[in-house]
């Protein structure tokens, strides 16, 4: 109770500046190290020739929509579980978390065994190419056999996040992701394995991330209990949990379709842009995961006074967290667009592929700073219980504004058109997320002490 009481005043108390930064650097270690994995990958593998580094980027959406099950579940309980500790409401934030836990593993259960029987159409509707076609499958087998501990390890990194311990979260998460990027060369080159061997360091690395993830609950670290009562699903649990998780869902779930409909876009231009939209990918999602942790490492402080009623406090943690975000993805983009094409030639030596590649990631390093406003936004939003808005710009980015632009540009002007589609349509959503944005501070104005409705 000390321990709790403690955490409490320092969200109620300390600057918002201290706390957005110290919750924010383990969210973006935790955002940024899946992505590095997931380089990791794709450096190793494209040491195995083009075919491998391609084979890896066409499964690409099998990841991203395992994510989803697992973030809907996570960020949708998370918001309330912050909210409902700012109000000290103890049993709701028990039964929340315990039903999003189950609900993400059933459903994680049930989506690895459709994948695994409905695997060669679906990796072909992804993208593959007859050459790509079994490569793509020994990688698709061990991460479908993952999706349960991936999943969980989601749903629980969330939810130590959004109740402050988010150092927990970071070390959870990192050990998995740090061990998948140790076994890589020694499954890959020393055994032999080759993509197979990058495919069965998943599993391995998120079964070791769940093991220091529920450590916090069985060793009494986490004010919240996953409890034997809340074992079975609680309907009125997930009723909540789901309308909270609805902007992860177009978030990530978007992220699945557009990498399909890229991956086909790409398939179009040959081989080598398929291996340049792999690499091109992966490295955004390195930088992306710095405004997204922000977002993240935001959500704990918000939530749990915007749960107590301060409003004009929760106002100053939001405008921090923007500025911080936009400042970051600024430092970031300038030295990665000038050394763009030293980095794709990193992963893949060929003319071509550096060439697309280099492109591709410049114009993505363009509007790189809008994804600081974009995703702070679009979490916090999300995280203080205002799913329309989250789920609207959520579904924007990726889907909205993207699939016009992804079947008309690649058609009409080849690789450039590639290159400039998810440019385009992250500059439209940042226009469409400035009203939500002056709309979320209009009310955050309000010096009231009072419970928010």
């Amino acid at each position: 109770m000390v321990r709790c009481d403690s955490k409490y005043r320092r969200m109620m108390e300390d600057p918002p500046a201290r706390l957005v930064i110290r919750h924010s650097l383990p969210t973006v270690l935790s955002a940024v190290l899946p992505a590095v994995s997931s380089m990791a990958d794709a450096f190793f593998l494209s040491r195995l020739g083009m075919e491998a580094c391609g084979a890896v980027g066409v499964v690409f959406p099998m990841i991203a929509a395992i994510q989803t099950v697992g973030f809907v579940f996570g960020t949708g309980a998370g918001s309330l579980l912050s909210r409902a500790l700012g109000a000290r409401e103890r049993d709701a934030a028990d039964e929340v978390a315990s039903a999003s836990l189950l609900a993400a593993v059933l459903l994680a259960v049930l989506f690895g065994t459709l994948g695994l029987i409905f695997q060669v159409p679906l990796l072909r509707l992804f993208g593959a190419s007859e050459s790509l076609l079994p490569l793509a499958r020994r990688y698709a087998v061990c991460l479908l056999l993952s999706a349960p501990l991936m999943c969980a390890s989601f749903v629980l990194s969330n939810l130590l996040r959004a109740e402050g311990h988010t150092v927990w979260s970071m070390i959870g998460m990192s050990v998995g992701n740090i061990l998948c990027i140790a076994l890589d060369p020694l499954l890959i080159f020393r055994f032999g394995l080759g993509v197979l061997g990058a495919g069965i360091a998943v599993p391995v690395g998120y079964a070791s991330a769940l093991i220091i993830l529920l450590a916090a609950y069985l060793l009494r670290k986490s004010e919240v209990s996953i409890r034997p009562r809340f074992s079975m699903i609680s309907l009125r649990a997930v009723g909540r949990i789901l309308p909270n998780g609805l902007p992860s869902l177009f978030r990530q779930g978007l992220t699945v379709f557009a990498a399909i409909f890229l991956n086909r876009a790409a398939r179009t231009q040959g081989d080598a842009a398929i291996a340049a939209l792999a690499v091109v990918t992966r490295f955004f999602l390195l930088l992306y995961g710095f405004s997204l942790g922000i977002g993240q490492g935001m959500i704990p402080a918000a939530g749990y006074n915007y749960g107590s009623g301060n409003l004009r406090r929760t106002r100053s943690i939001y405008l921090f967290s923007v500025f911080f975000a936009c400042s970051v993805a600024l430092l970031l983009a300038v030295p990665t667009a000038i050394l763009a094409p030293r980095i794709i030639a990193l992963f893949r030596p060929d003319k071509d592929v550096i060439s697309v590649g280099a492109f591709m990631l410049r114009t993505l390093c363009f509007v790189l700073p809008l994804h600081g406003f974009i995703a702070v936004t679009n979490i916090g939003l999300q995280g203080l219980g205002k799913p329309f808005g989250a789920s609207l710009i959520a579904s924007a980015r990726q889907g909205i504004f993207f699939f016009p632009l992804v079947f008309l540009l690649p058609k009409r002007f080849g690789p450039i058109g590639l290159s400039i589609t998810q440019p385009i349509a992250d500059g439209l959503t940042f226009l469409l997320t400035l009203p939500f944005a002056i709309r979320l501070l209009r009310e955050l104005s309000q010096n009231t002490k009072e419970h928010p409705a």
